[in-house]
């Protein structure tokens, strides 16, 4: 093994040389406790150039010294968990969790059951909280889902959500919050397979700290089965609407502690999907993706078009975020510089871009997807 030293810059051209360290996706190594040191940003290349067919490679940049060390691993759905980087093999379904040292192992308390249909989780910004929910196909056929809540590292779990058995609605987490609230939607069951963007029917709360759980239906839900984002504290909720048969979306926020909302109309009525949402850190801007002639494919239909939108929460309006549409689907996943700036990702293809919202110019930073940033990782030996 070895690590390379080299400029942030340096890396997004780097990278696609592939000329970096790579362990094996294997191992099933128990990571010792390590104190962790300076911030370090991961990103993964589902199909690197120069890799295996079927492995990902995920890369851990300490962005203090440039170091950058990277493991292959057989995974998709990639999320980071407090110190380490959790994902599903495809094959098996099984989870596991990679450390920035490179060893990867089967995740310990999180895994399907044989009765499991499929396995959904969120994570709180601030990484230190876990929720997954196990759908489970039941013997008559019906499914309930059962959601844990715990530590990144399994300790304190508590079962905080059982829904069902239900032949026709299954749940779905959607945020959770680093006070421990959880957000979730009731959908029916196969929708999501026919949506390219996350969308939800019925949204609820559920504050896990409170004396007596008990699920509370946000306002306005029921809603038209559309797209839905929460700000990092879940105190502001943003609600895609779609306005007709034929296309555009109304976007309403609500201030959830004041029980009161911003409604900014449709930006243009010409576009018939919508989704990807993502509120800023301070709740006063939403971002989000609008789609023509759109396809769940996943090289697309040729004929696609898309825009993103910017809603000022406190002036309740809309605008086009960029000068004209564009071709790919580049969804927003973190604001950045103040909440000048927004990174974006293509789930059709490998890279990061980043847009200035002030002026609509999209530039690509990295040829890798951007998966988020830990606190830290041990130091070099």
């Amino acid at each position: 093994m070895r690590n390379e030293r080299i400029g942030w810059r340096r890396f997004v051209w780097l990278i696609v040389a592939a000329g970096l360290a790579v362990w094996g996706g294997g191992g099933a190594a128990v990571r010792a406790q390590q104190t962790l040191s300076d911030p370090v940003e991961v990103y993964v290349m589902l199909a690197p150039p120069d890799g295996q067919a079927g492995l990902a490679r995920v890369y851990f940049i300490r962005m203090v010294t440039g170091d950058v060390l990277s493991a292959d691993v057989r995974g998709e759905r990639f999320t980071l968990v407090g110190e380490y980087v959790l994902y599903e093999d495809p094959d098996t379904r099984a989870l596991y969790r990679l450390w920035p040292d490179g060893r990867t192992e089967h995740h310990p308390f999180i895994q399907p059951a044989p009765e499991t249909e499929r396995i959904d989780w969120v994570v709180s910004p601030d990484g230190q909280w876990i929720a997954w929910m196990l759908t489970n196909r039941q013997a008559d056929g019906q499914l309930q889902s059962v959601t844990t809540l715990a530590r990144w590292d399994g300790t304190q779990p508590q079962i905080i959500l059982t829904d069902g058995p239900d032949a026709f609605v299954r749940a779905v987490p959607i945020a959770l919050t680093n006070a421990r609230v959880f957000f979730f939607d009731r959908q029916p069951q196969g929708v999501a397979g026919f949506s390219f963007y996350p969308a939800y029917a019925s949204i609820y709360r559920l504050n896990t700290q409170a004396g007596v759980m008990s699920p509370e239906l946000l306002p306005f839900e029921p809603n038209c089965y559309c797209g839905a984002a929460f700000s990092p504290d879940g105190n502001t909720f943003a609600r895609l609407e779609q306005v007709g048969s034929g296309g555009g979306y109304d976007v309403r926020v609500w201030d959830l502690a004041a029980r009161v909302d911003r409604f900014a109309p449709t930006l243009d009525t010409t576009y018939q999907a919508a989704g990807a949402a993502l509120v800023s850190p301070d709740g006063k801007h939403v971002i989000y993706s609008l789609a023509n002639n759109l396809t769940i494919d996943s090289a697309g239909s040729g004929r696609e078009r898309f825009m993103l939108a910017v809603m000022d929460v406190d002036a309740a309006r809309q605008r086009a975020a960029l000068v004209s549409p564009i071709l790919a689907p580049l969804l927003p996943v973190r604001w950045t510089e103040a909440n000048s700036g927004v990174l974006l990702v293509n789930p059709r293809q490998d890279g990061t871009w980043k847009l200035n919202v002030a002026t609509g110019e999209i530039r690509q930073v990295a040829a890798a997807t951007y998966i988020g940033t830990l606190n830290g990782m041990p130091a070099a030996e």
